[in-house]
């Protein structure tokens, strides 16, 4: 009985055991399936979001590289400025491309590799001698002498960008060193493990407990790609369970070498503001300014250990501790046989060499990168240049932007506590543009450089008062029969009632009408009222015309008040006006882009410079040497004392009514440089064009290398002396006079107190030495299609203007109507007076159509 109850017992237990068998087998079979179907839908997931995965890369902006040349005139702050714009580091010794050592005023610089618009140039030395501001002996690094040497672009920062920025690189162009210390310290196993690594959790958990504190990760390469890409880095059960298994998935399906590739692109190493820093890549050029496949070990041991912690181990604001954290990286590498022990000696040495932090802000030159995105809207859509990696080449020369920031920052603040001007009131804009090129080289909007507000040098339209008098000076100059330098014009009163009943009566600035004057002296001491006669006499429409003609494209008023300045233009603007006579009269269209291409280097977009030539070389000449005259002897001549008096600067203040704006616009023979400052409610600066602007663009222009001696004057331009009253002096009849170029056009009556008879003229002449002949008809520079008939219509011209202003096309534009300018006396010059006791002279194919509805 009791044998057949243990017999029933133990077939219930058997009974029991198997139901829970099964039991259990259904549940985990359940289980299995749940997890297949749940490892399906993640493998969906990874497969989705890996194989359609495409980074977001804004678009990379390079200044123009500096080309070193034989002859080349460069200041040694200049070449400093550049080496610093690059990120150079000075060495006594070179050891690395990036750096440049000076001996003396000798040179020695070790380039980096770089992929220019071109063709990609690789590192290289060059050496070469500056002497007298003046680049000799240019030679490369066997010794042999060479006639130019290219630098690499100064990266300077990208546009659009999201919050994640990175410069991806491909698996086969990962240097060896980078990947195995990156697997030495953050995953030895990964050649091996399948996803995830027992053998790793088992040691990082000894690791902790020994420590007492959590300091080791059991996590794989794997696993923390797969955090980077779909989680967030909060800690939870769920997210380690998914994680893992997202991590088995991705080694099924993609190789070790895929997966460390997007290791390396996606790892977080730093943050600029809102900009991430992602990426070994960009984390290279972030930190040390190189690529990466140029870095030694101890900069690669440094981005290794920035992969535990980039804040924490952030080389700027604690560089102990990331001092000390790279060394722990060497020590590893040491320990794995990646470097020896003299290795490890010599780089634990080594102090961090990161470059300055914020060097490649996504922004840094937010008045440059306005104009430059103006330039690209046309080409590329909002979303290529915020995604698709493109490399753009720009003209910005980084030391003359230094060089014009603190000339505007210092200046403004200077002025403000030199004339008791509020503090923080008085704002500033400039622009520096190559004559010949048209390229941009500097530009600044604000007083505040780096503010990306309001950019004044684009935006703001201010009035540019005696800015506009050489396009009438320049009407008058085309017309070689009727003007010339020496034509004396009337600075005499002008009463003009309008067509709305009031009367414009301009004055001088000093309140006198000074008479007959010659036409350059009125130029350089900026005469309002022979301005004014003479413009009225040109007639307002042809002098509109020459102002177009000067690139000048802003809306003109119809009323007279726009001979002296009642037009409102922006600093780039006039730029591009002053840069058009600096460049002879060919008008170039300023330009802030010259290439762009894709994110390798090919597929190269270049932008050509467009020119058209608006004005004949010869009245632009004759128009320049005027405004030479105004910087020594007129209303420029404050700089003076500042400027090398070798070099032909000309140039031009300007200042409206109540001292609202102050201007100056000039140039060298080869960069034009206009300045503004004013106030942004536009009320009183009690600063005229010459106390304001004049001496920021003084500044800046000292500071510059220039080509010295007189510019070469063009066909059809001779110089002949002339007394005050603009007669010829023959030097074969009589002395004195004061040269001045005319053109041979232009036929001078001579001076009665230098006529008489040389029988010998005809014998000179029959051998072509006579000293006035012109060129004949065929070879002179052409007109300009004026009737020399116009000239007995100036009166009628003149008479007509009162009925003109009431016209139907006349304009009301509600401006102020009179202009001034800055007093000051022309020094007497002996030499002018004549022996009759004359009266002295006072002194590209789009890549893709035009986007516009992308751009927001």
């Amino acid at each position: 009985m009791a044998s057949t109850k243990r017999r029933r017992s133990k077939a219930s237990q058997a009974k029991r055991r198997y139901r829970w068998l099964k039991f259990l087998f259904l549940l985990a079979l359940v289980g299995a399936l749940a997890l297949a179907g749940y490892m399906a839908y993640l493998d969906v997931q990874l497969r989705e979001r890996l194989d359609s995965r495409q980074y977001q890369l804004p678009a990379r902006v390079y200044a123009r590289p500096l080309v070193l040349r034989e002859g080349m005139v460069m200041h040694p702050d200049e070449l400093a400025s550049e080496f610093a714009a690059l990120n150079y580091r000075e060495q006594k010794t070179l050891s690395e491309p990036g750096s440049w050592s000076q001996e003396g005023m000798n040179y020695r610089v070790w380039r980096r590799d770089f992929i220019h618009s071109d063709a990609r140039e690789p590192a290289a030395l060059v050496s070469f001698r500056l002497r007298n501001d003046e680049i000799s002996n240019l030679r490369d690094g066997d010794g042999q002498r060479i006639a130019e040497f290219r630098l690499d672009a100064a990266n300077i920062g990208s546009l659009l960008g999201g919050g994640d920025d990175r410069n991806p690189v491909r698996f086969s162009d990962i240097p060896p060193l980078v990947a195995n210390t990156l697997i030495a310290v953050e995953d030895q196993d990964f050649p091996n493990h399948f996803g995830i690594s027992p053998r790793g959790i088992a040691r990082a958990m000894v690791a902790n407990v020994q420590a007492g504190r959590l300091v080791q990760g059991g996590s794989t390469i794997t696993q923390q790609l797969v955090k980077n890409i779909f989680f967030d880095h909060k800690p939870s059960l769920q997210r380690k369970i998914n994680e893992a298994l997202m991590a088995v998935l991705m080694e099924i399906h993609y190789d070790k070498g895929y997966i460390l590739q997007e290791y390396i692109n996606e790892v977080w190493l730093g943050q600029q503001g809102a900009r991430g820093i992602y990426g070994f890549g960009l984390a290279s050029e972030f930190y040390f300014q190189q690529p990466l496949d140029t870095l030694e070990p101890h900069q690669v041991a440094l981005l290794v250990g920035l992969a535990k912690g980039a804040s924490y181990y952030n080389p700027w604001r604690h560089p102990e501790r990331a001092l000390q954290r790279r060394n722990t990286v060497l020590e590893l590498m040491q320990e794995q046989g990646l470097i020896n022990q003299a290795e490890f000696d010599l780089y634990t040495a080594k102090p961090l060499g990161v470059v300055k932090g914020g060097v490649t802000a996504q922004n840094p030159y937010p008045a440059f990168t306005e104009r430059l995105l103006e330039e690209l809207r046309p080409y590329y859509s909002y979303e290529e240049l915020r995604t698709a990696g493109l490399r753009i080449y720009t003209s910005l020369a980084p030391s003359l932007q230094k060089l014009a920031e603190e000339a505007i920052s210092n200046g403004v603040q200077q002025l403000e506590k030199d004339r008791g001007i509020k503090t923080n009131t008085l704002q500033a804009a400039t622009v520096l543009m190559d004559n010949h090129s048209g390229n941009v080289l500097a530009m600044v909007g604000d007083r505040d450089p780096d503010y990306p507000g309001f950019n004044r040098a684009l935006e703001a339209r201010r009035q540019v008062g005696s800015l506009i008098k050489p396009a009438v000076f320049l009407t008058a100059l085309e017309r070689p029969e009727e003007y010339n330098l020496a034509t004396l014009i009337d600075d005499a009163p002008v009463r003009i009632e309008e067509a709305d009943g009031d009367v414009w009566m301009p004055q001088n600035f000093d309140k006198l009408a000074h008479g007959q004057v010659p036409l350059y002296v009125a130029l350089a001491k900026s005469y309002n009222l022979a301005t004014a006669h003479l413009g009225l006499d040109l007639g307002l429409q042809n002098v509109r015309q020459t102002i177009r003609r000067l690139g000048v494209e802003t809306s003109l008023p119809r009323v007279p008040a726009m001979l002296l300045g009642a037009v409102e233009m922006t600093p780039f603007e006039v730029a591009s006006m002053y840069q058009t006579i600096a460049n002879g009269g060919e008008t170039v269209e300023p330009r802030t882009l010259l290439a762009v291409s894709d994110a390798d280097g090919e597929r190269v977009q270049n932008f050509r410079r467009r020119a058209h030539r608006g004005v004949d070389a010869v009245p632009a000449y004759l128009l320049r040497w005027g405004l030479e005259q105004a910087m020594r002897e007129g209303t420029g001549r404050r700089s003076a004392k500042r400027l090398p008096s070798s070099v032909a600067f000309a140039g031009k203040t300007g200042t409206t009514n109540n001292n609202r704006d102050s201007w100056f616009a000039g140039f060298s023979p080869e960069i034009t440089a206009v300045v503004w400052l004013g106030r942004d409610d536009n009320e009183r600066t009690r600063l005229t064009g010459s106390t304001g602007a004049l001496p920021i663009w003084t500044e800046i222009m000292r500071k510059l290398p220039h080509e010295h001696g007189p510019v070469e004057p063009p066909r059809g331009v001779e110089f002949k002396s002339v007394n005050a009253r603009g007669e010829y002096m023959d030097p074969d009849y009589c002395r004195g006079g004061y040269e001045i170029p005319f053109s041979y056009e232009t036929r001078l009556q001579p001076a009665p107190e230098c006529q008489g008879r040389d029988r010998w003229r005809w014998f000179r002449n029959l051998f072509g030495n006579g000293r006035s002949q012109a060129a004949p008809r065929e070879q002179m520079t052409p007109g300009w299609g004026v009737d020399p008939s116009e000239q007995q219509l100036r009166e009628q011209r003149r008479s007509q203007m009162q009925e003109q202003l009431r016209g139907d096309d006349a304009e009301e534009f509600g401006i102020d109507r009179g202009y001034e300018e800055e007093p000051v006396e022309l020094p007497r010059n002996p030499s002018i007076e004549s022996d009759s006791g004359g009266a002295p002279v006072e002194e590209a194919q789009p890549i893709g159509p035009a986007l516009e509805d992308q751009w927001p």
